[in-house]
């Protein structure tokens, strides 16, 4: 349940009024009513929700100047809604304020991290010190390509079904593209069937590269995004399976290393794109529509899931 609470008078480092709109997002009763209260004696404008889901809720009814959340929590974590945020290409800034920083999941993909972090016990200061940084940087940045580059959030407001109301969610052509995602790792597995999806096009996704065979021998695709090394079959071998069957079908290799050595030993293999990870939504998207060039009539689908 989203907890509001409207900013008493006060100073504000967003200019001009009204007072910058802030989410804290915390599991925790007592840091959440006090984190709550320190901002609006402060001059902001705050609403409070006690855990990811309710978060995600909020966000799609309101929209944010920041967010700041903890992570482990109920239902959905601080990570997980990060997450949510990245397919759904909201470009709203965060600060995780939490006990423990999920470094791990950090490093595994670096897109994925906030613009600050406190690491609990912290300070009024500090907190008010870093919110004010954040904004402050939000408010001077100019490039809006990246999830986590500060652009007024208000111009990407989610809509109810939790999509963004100013993204592409249809294709020029009257039948969606259908697109095949091979990856072992579930959450970049989930992350690019989003985006995917949100932009319009007919997703389906498997878990590696034995499973992508398999569903494009009785699937037609227009596209497939695969993986490289991966459990059973790697994304190359697939390439492999696709040439010697004569199929031709449209390759995106996205991976975090690129086999440059068997593509210069067996130019045959070369996927028609590629993308090194990390890579960002608009990173994958552009090398869709670039394959799938729109003067290309999508392929009839054989059979459906």
């Amino acid at each position: 349940m989203k907890d509001k609470t409207i900013s008493q008078a006060g100073e504000s480092t967003c200019a001009p009024l009204p007072p910058c709109h802030i989410l804290v997002v915390e599991d925790e009763p007592n840091i959440r009513a006090l984190n709550t209260g320190v901002l609006i004696n402060s001059g902001y404008d705050v609403d409070a929700a006690e855990d990811g889901a309710a978060a995600w809720e909020a966000l799609g009814t309101d929209s944010y100047d920041l967010m700041i959340t903890d992570n482990k929590m109920p239902r959905l974590t601080g990570v997980e809604l990060l997450k949510k945020l990245y397919a759904n290409r909201m470009a709203l800034p965060v600060i995780m304020a939490t006990g423990e920083l999920p470094t791990e999941e950090f490093t595994r993909y670096p897109w994925l991290q906030p613009a600050a972090m406190l690491l609990k016990p912290y300070t009024i200061e500090e907190l008010l010190g870093t919110v004010k940084k954040v904004l402050r940087e939000a408010d001077g940045a100019d490039d809006g390509s990246q999830l986590f580059k500060y652009r007024d959030v208000k111009d990407n407001k989610m809509s109810p079904a939790g999509k963004p109301s100013g993204a592409p969610r249809q294709l020029p052509t009257d039948t969606p593209r259908r697109i095949l995602v091979v990856d072992d790792d579930n959450d970049t597995r989930q992350l690019s069937v989003d985006v995917l999806a949100g932009s319009g096009y007919d997703v389906d996704a498997v878990m590696d590269g034995a499973a992508g065979w398999e569903a494009l021998q009785d699937i037609s695709y227009d596209l497939t995004i695969t993986d490289n090394k991966m459990p059973r079959m790697t994304g190359l071998e697939m390439i492999e399976q696709l040439r010697s069957a004569r199929m031709t079908l449209p390759v995106i290799m996205a991976t975090g290393h690129l086999p440059m050595d068997e593509f210069a030993r067996k130019p045959w293999l070369k996927p028609d794109a590629t993308l090194q990870r990390p890579f960002s939504n608009d990173d994958l998207l552009e090398a869709v529509k670039k394959v799938l060039r729109p003067d290309d009539s999508p392929r009839e689908h054989s059979t459906s899931n």
